[in-house]
């Protein structure tokens, strides 16, 4: 069913504004706002109001957001700061802007160290391997140090309910496992997907290596994670194909082989390769911590309406110190900025929303999530009220819009294409696809889209130089500020729209 939008406003532009000509039969639907109120809403943020808030997010006082940390707590406090000078309400009005909750977290306090001890002859040459080109931490990973026989585990996963196990046959007591990204099954099999589900996160693989007894874990994806450690004896460094094919040499096996293999025909193929490894990390754990989730709203003024939700969320925290600063501007600095500027431009001014927009700010994406996971299930309202969650995770670069989603929401998408076309006129590319289990759940979109409440994945494209991920070089060098103030403007007007309709029906998911 088609989304209904209200038919009795017209805007009607004048020669005042000429760069916002539309043609004469257009007719855009914006509830009861003027034209005088639409236009302030359209430039109420500049380049420059984005570009300051996205170097006080990724300055050196913030300690690169990892939740848990001050520095995160610093960032969320200076958030909540301009919530309320804008004139935003707390959306749960008795713990104001802040929802708390416990986390756990890891302090990465040295670079860390990885060596590989091949035979030769009699000897054993011992090659020495460089922090970021070759390695990265993550806040995984326990203190201390480790020298064993690596065996290659596959994906690290024991399933013998699907007849999947990369530890049968091996023993790896003692001993470090090199394992791979996600999960072996590569279809799109909705049952199947549904089984291996379970199996996706990074933290499994973890816990199957202790499991087994292993003393240490190489994870064959080279980027850096804040996840907090998960036993304080357990060694886990990140790894690039280089090493990982260094410790394939001389086993006869090629890397690239072994993992179609796997995929092809899910059966695991792990095996010992004959040479052993040094990892060495020096952390602090910190089973404690807490951290928080920014949440404002503007209220509806619909009496009924007013009990319908639309949520712009995008996750404020990054990776911290590990131990250089790894700024995140892009992510997701970027997504907060782009929030932040949806909530003063609708805020600011006057713009009135006969449903209730929730501005959200995730602490703790980085580390599974875990914000919005507790949004969600301390939703104080039945979780069918919310409407529409867009979510923001690294936009800002590139010259176009893109925006994903499942084909039953497929109807909100044309709301964004049109504001797009009225207002912006960048290239937008739109694309649904059938419900169904995410494999790489990796974004906090994906929470509410596995709750089956309407939830879009918006950003831009069209970058020419590569984007720079979980990397300490993630600045402002690689953002497109021209192109966020556009994200800005298609987001507020969209949401203009879509908080006046008078229904928002989409059609429903089957179990």
């Amino acid at each position: 069913m088609k989304l209904q939008p209200a038919k009795n406003f017209f805007i009607i532009l004048v020669f005042f504004f000429p760069s916002l000509l539309l043609p004469a039969q257009v007719v855009t639907e914006y509830g009861s706002n003027d034209q005088e109120t639409l236009i302030m809403a359209l430039h109420a943020v500049s380049e420059d109001d984005i570009s300051h808030w996205m170097h006080v997010m990724i300055s050196p006082e913030m300690r690169g957001r990892l939740a848990g940390d001050i520095g995160y707590d610093m960032a969320a406090d200076w958030a909540a700061g301009k919530f309320e000078s804008w004139g935003l309400q707390p959306f749960f009005p008795e713990k104001g802007f802040l929802q708390k909750f416990d986390q756990p977290y890891t302090l990465i306090k040295d670079k860390g160290r990885l060596e590989i001890h091949i035979p030769a002859g009699d000897e054993i040459i011992t090659k020495h391997y460089q922090y970021g080109d070759d390695y990265w931490p993550w806040g995984i990973s326990g203190s201390g140090e480790v020298t064993a026989e690596v065996i290659y585990a596959g994906h690290g996963i024991s399933a013998p309910e699907l007849g999947y196990d990369d530890y049968a046959g091996i023993d790896v007591e003692g001993k470090i496992v090199i394992t791979e990204l996600g999960i072996p099954y590569s279809g799109n099999n909705r049952d199947s997907l549904m089984m291996w589900q379970p199996y996706v996160d990074h933290s499994n693989k973890v816990k199957f290596a202790l499991e087994n007894g292993s003393a240490g874990l190489i994870f064959a994806y080279h980027v850096a994670s804040p996840r907090p450690t998960a036993d304080p004896d357990f060694i886990f460094l990140a790894a690039s194909d280089l090493v990982v094919k260094d410790l394939f040499a001389g086993t006869g096996k090629d890397l690239q082989e072994v993992r179609e293999h796997i995929k092809n025909t899910l059966t695991p193929m792990s095996f010992s390769t004959g040479k052993e490894a040094t990892l060495a990390l020096r952390s602090e754990y910190y089973p404690d911590g807490t951290t928080a989730n920014v949440v404002a709203m503007i209220e509806g003024s619909d009496p009924d309406l007013k009990d319908e939700y639309l949520i712009v969320g995008a996750h404020l925290d990054h990776l911290g110190m590990m131990p250089v600063l790894f700024p995140g501007a892009l992510d997701n600095a970027s997504g907060c900025a782009l929030a932040l500027g949806v909530a003063k431009a609708l805020a600011t001014s006057g713009m009135e929303l006969k449903r209730t927009l929730i501005i959200l700010l995730f602490g703790a994406e980085e580390v599974g999530l875990v914000g919005a996971r507790q949004f969600v299930e301390r939703f104080p309202h039945p979780k069918e009220q919310i409407r529409m969650m867009i979510n923001l995770d690294m936009v800002g670069r590139g010259n176009a819009f893109f925006a994903v989603t499942a084909d039953p929401w497929s109807d909100l998408l044309e709301v964004l294409e049109r504001n797009n076309d009225r207002w912006v006129h960048r290239p937008f590319m739109t694309r649904s696809s059938p419900w169904q289990p995410p494999i790489r759940p990796r974004t906090d979109g994906m929470v509410f889209y596995m709750e089956k409440i309407p939830a879009i994945t918006f950003g831009t494209r069209g970058a020419t130089t590569p984007t720079l991920y979980h990397v300490p070089e993630d600045t402002m060098d690689q953002i497109d500020v021209e192109i966020m103030r556009d994200v800005i403007k298609v987001l507020t007007m969209s949401i203009t729209e879509l908080g006046n309709m008078p229904n928002i029906t989409l059609e429903p998911i089957n179990p």
